[in-house]
């Protein structure tokens, strides 16, 4: 599955140049984490009634082109890998008008408890390993 998220950049975001602060990609990614996972039929507010957290253990994000004030941009998300200790989603940054690519990146969360110990998903809660199970994209076939 392939999930697209579309805002404007808000003023708040930019810099004293006009383009979009660097800590603001990470925002847009969880923005577009949270809508993929709400689109998928497994908010985070059902994770964690479960029992089950997905913290952040690694972020990597690749700059393309500024984003500036009033831009509209989408942000492009898939999970390209799910095992049961963890999950890796992608993302691409563009801009809606002409279609240019603003960023890449990818985040890796950890299944854990609230208490942040590592949590077996697979285990834990079968039903939702497998549907995550059929919504991994081969990263090979995506052009993201």
């Amino acid at each position: 599955m392939i999930s697209r998220t579309s805002f404007l950049v808000s003023f708040f975001d930019v810099d004293l140049m006009g383009i979009v602060h660097h800590t603001v990609y990470p925002k847009w990614f969880q923005t577009g984490r949270r809508d993929f996972l709400v689109k998928a039929g497994i908010p985070h507010s059902k994770f964690n009634s479960l029992g089950l957290y997905l913290p952040l253990s690694h972020l990597e994000c690749k700059y393309k082109s500024p984003a500036r004030f009033g831009y509209e941009i989408s942000v492009t998300t898939c999970i390209t890998f799910v095992s049961c200790v963890k999950i890796m989603f992608e993302y691409k940054v563009q801009n809606n008008i002409d279609g240019k690519l603003l960023a890449t990146g990818t985040t890796v969360h950890g299944w854990t408890d609230i208490n942040v110990n590592p949590i077996n998903i697979e285990k834990n809660a079968p039903d939702i390993y497998s549907l995550l199970q059929t919504l991994v994209v081969d990263k090979n076939k995506i052009n993201i």
